[in-house]
C-alpha cells in the first residue's frame, strides 16, 4: 500500500466530504475502479469504455491542449484519506479500487494514453467522500444528464474564426453571412447562427444544402462574388413562385431549402439551357414549376421527406424544359 500525500482545497459540506485536488495519472491508475452496467446489474453504473473517444482526448492532449474539467472520484473507505486543516494537505493510503469514477472515465483514460506511466502530469479531480452506492449512482445520474452539448448550428457557427479563407468550410460560412445581411438576399434576417424555431435557417440545413452544390460546376469554376449573385438570382426565382401561391415561408424550411438546393445542378442546366443565363428573370420562369407542386402532399422533415420533394420538383424541371425546347421555331 502506498501513500500520497497532495495539496488540496476542503469544500466539505454537510456530512458529504468534498476535496479538490490532483493526481498523477499513475496515482489515479492505481487507485480508480470504475462499476461498469455489463459487470454487476444490481450495481454497475458507467457506459462501457469507448477506447475510441479515449484515444481522441489522449490526441488533444498530446498536441498541447488541456481539459480543464476535473474528475469526480468517490472514495470507498472513508478512512483511508485524511485531511490536515493546517497543512492543506490530503494524505490517501493508496489501494487498488479506493475511488470509484463517478465522471470522467474516458478523460483518466485517454490521459494515461497521452502521458503513460511515470509521468508526473497532474490531472484534476473532485473526491467525494461519504457517498453509499445509491448516492453514487444518483451523482452519476444527475452529472451526466445536466450536462448540455454545444448545439451543432453553433460549432459550425465558431469554426468560422478557425478555417481557412478560400476553404469549402470558409466560402459556405461567408455565404450564410452575406446571405443573411445583404438587403437584395432573399434570405434577408432569415438566416440563425442559433436555435430560433421556425421560420429560420440553421447553419445545419445550409451546410446540408450548400456543401455539394459548391463543390461542382457552375458554383465551383466561379469566384466568390459570382457565387454570391447566382444563388441569390436562383433564390429569387425560387421566393418569386412561391409568393404567389401563398407559401413564400415554405424557402425558410429546412427540408424544402435542402430539396430546392439538391436540383441546383440541374435547374443551372435548365436555365442555361432555355435562357443563356442566371438572371432573375430566367430562374423566375423556370421555377414557375414550384406553383404546381401540391405541397400538402409533403409533409415531414427526415431525408425520405427531402428526398420526395426532390424527385417531383426534377420531374417538373424536366417537363419545362421538354416543353420549352418544343416550342422553339428551329426553321
Amino acid at each position: 500500500m502506498t501513500k500520497i500525500e497532495t495539496t488540496a482545497i476542503d469544500l466539505t459540506k454537510g456530512k458529504i466530504k468534498f476535496f479538490l485536488t490532483s493526481l498523477t495519472t499513475d496515482e489515479l491508475m492505481s487507485t480508480c475502479k470504475i462499476s461498469r452496467v455489463n459487470e454487476k446489474t444490481e450495481q454497475g453504473f458507467q457506459r462501457a469504455l469507448d477506447t475510441a473517444r479515449a484515444s481522441k482526448i489522449a490526441k488533444y492532449l498530446n498536441d498541447g491542449k488541456v481539459i480543464p474539467g476535473a474528475l469526480i472520484l468517490s472514495c470507498q473507505k472513508d478512512s483511508d484519506i485524511k485531511y490536515d486543516d493546517n497543512t492543506q494537505k490530503l494524505t490517501i493510503k493508496g489501494s487498488d479500487g479506493l475511488f470509484m469514477v463517478i465522471d470522467g472515465q474516458h478523460r483518466l483514460y485517454g490521459s494515461y494514453i497521452a502521458y503513460g506511466a511515470g509521468n508526473k502530469t497532474r490531472i484534476p479531480v473532485c473526491i467525494l467522500s461519504g457517498l453509499n452506492r445509491q448516492e453514487e449512482i444518483e451523482y452519476f445520474i444527475d452529472i451526466n444528464s445536466n450536462q448540455k452539448g454545444v448545439p451543432k448550428t453553433l460549432r459550425i457557427e465558431l469554426t468560422k474564426y478557425l478555417v481557412e479563407e478560400g476553404s469549402l468550410e470558409g466560402i459556405r460560412l461567408k455565404l450564410f453571412e452575406d446571405l443573411s445581411d445583404n438587403f437584395d438576399s432573399p434570405l434577408l434576417g432569415r438566416l440563425s447562427a442559433s436555435q430560433k424555431g421556425r421560420g429560420y435557417i440553421t447553419h445545419v440545413p445550409f451546410q446540408a444544402a450548400l456543401d455539394r452544390v459548391l463543390q461542382i460546376s457552375p458554383l465551383k469554376d466561379l469566384p466568390y462574388e459570382d457565387k454570391l449573385i447566382l444563388i441569390k438570382n436562383y433564390l429569387f426565382g425560387v421566393k418569386e413562385n412561391l409568393v404567389e401561391i401563398g407559401y413564400q415561408d415554405k424557402l425558410f424550411q429546412a427540408t424544402f431549402f435542402q430539396s430546392i438546393f439538391r436540383v441546383f445542378e440541374q435547374a443551372c442546366s435548365v436555365a442555361m439551357t432555355v435562357g443563356s443565363n442566371y438572371k432573375k428573370e430566367t430562374f423566375v420562369a423556370l421555377f414557375n414549376v414550384l406553383q404546381k407542386i401540391n405541397y400538402e402532399l409533403h409533409s415531414g422533415t427526415n431525408e425520405q421527406a427531402i428526398a420526395a420533394l426532390e424527385k417531383d420538383i426534377s420531374a417538373l424541371l424536366d417537363i419545362e424544359v421538354k416543353l420549352k425546347i418544343s416550342n422553339r421555331d428551329l426553321f
